[in-house]
């Protein structure tokens, strides 16, 4: 039997109850570090290097490099490198999850990322 007002979820519970939603300590996800296609760049590869497209979720996704890249930053993304859809060549506006490009690696206060970029 429900009290009055008390719906489903119990009395001043809502629809997300306290603290629900705001991380583990309820103060939300914290300061971000740097992020975008937009910081300052370095490149480490001097020839164009390949790998898979793993995820793509509108206008930026991450490839998985086909060897592993050496670098301090590398296992951040979990080892996948970020693409802007900025740096997309040949008119591309997304890539396919599952599809092979070939890129060059940079890196940025955020991690490495992936530039001049061709796959489909």
């Amino acid at each position: 039997m429900m009290g009055k007002g008390m719906g489903m979820m119990g009395k001043g519970m809502g629809m997300m109850g306290k603290g629900m939603g705001k991380g583990k300590d309820g103060k939300g996800k914290g300061k971000r570090g740097p992020s975008g296609p937009s910081l300052d760049r370095t490149r480490i590869t001097t020839e164009p290097v390949t790998g898979e497209v793993a995820d793509w979720k509108g206008k930026y996704g991450f490839i998985t490099p086909t060897v592993p890249v050496d670098h301090p930053m590398a296992a951040k993304h979990k080892g996948n490198i970020y693409v802007s859809m900025t740096d997309l060549q040949g008119g591309l506006q997304a890539l396919t999850v599952g599809s092979l490009a070939q890129f060059h690696i940079f890196s940025d206060a955020s991690g490495l990322g992936a530039e001049e970029v061709i796959g489909s």
